[in-house]
């Protein structure tokens, strides 16, 4: 067996820093991190990329992980969202339409084909996050304080983890993927659907519950 090159190596190390995080990206976004990288360190040091290479040690690769996990602070990767404070209402109405639309996101990625290991670990995090909503939901009681309709409360940070999934979703149906056994022509209309509900999720999640 041929001996593993040092971008592979690396990239391994850097996708398992990122999951120790508790957070998942794909193997060519971290090949591309660590490029991009392994250049910026080339001109700033004046060295070849070789040379800029051996500045990228474990502890460089920790602060890349950290850098990458940190720019979704709000959604608090790791955190157990169970226990977490919830404090933004959503209507129990658009939260079926929002269970809905993660079946859908699971049904473009289950078509990928780049990145396998990537994308069973996506469809995993989409299905917990589910979970997380579902028990969420059945762990309390339906009120209108908030909406002039039945409302419940959750963790803005797992609105925020919804709304980049379905943003993901909406991505990949606009870069021509089609779900799993899924209507093309229904499929055409995802993109604008998750967006709009990607800007409510957002919106939910700066709101606080009403006193």
């Amino acid at each position: 067996m041929a001996a593993r090159s040092w971008r592979e190596g690396r990239i391994d190390d850097l996708l398992a820093a990122v999951s120790e995080l508790g957070m998942t990206m794909s193997r060519a976004a971290a090949g591309e991190l660590l490029d991009e990288r392994v250049q910026f360190v080339a001109n700033q040091m004046r060295v070849t990329p070789a040379t800029a290479r051996t500045y990228l040690t474990e502890e460089a690769l920790a602060g890349m992980a950290r850098e990458i996990v940190f720019g979704f602070v709000e959604e608090t990767p790791g955190a157990d969202l169970m226990s977490a404070p919830r404090t933004s209402a959503v209507p129990v109405r658009f939260l079926g339409r929002v269970v809905a639309g993660l079946g859908e996101v699971q049904r473009i990625l289950m078509v990928e084909r780049d990145d396998l290991e990537h994308t069973r670990d996506r469809v995993a995090q989409i299905a917990h996050t589910q979970s997380h909503l579902g028990l969420l939901l059945t762990d309390q009681v339906a009120t209108i304080d908030f909406y002039d309709e039945p409302s419940v409360q959750m963790p803005p940070a797992l609105l925020l983890r919804v709304a980049r999934s379905l943003e993901t979703g909406a991505d990949l149906v606009e870069a021509g993927l089609v779900g799993y056994e899924a209507d093309p022509q229904e499929s055409e209309g995802l993109p604008s659907a998750f967006r709009r509900d990607v800007d409510l999720l957002r919106t939910m999640a700066e709101q606080e519950k009403r006193p």
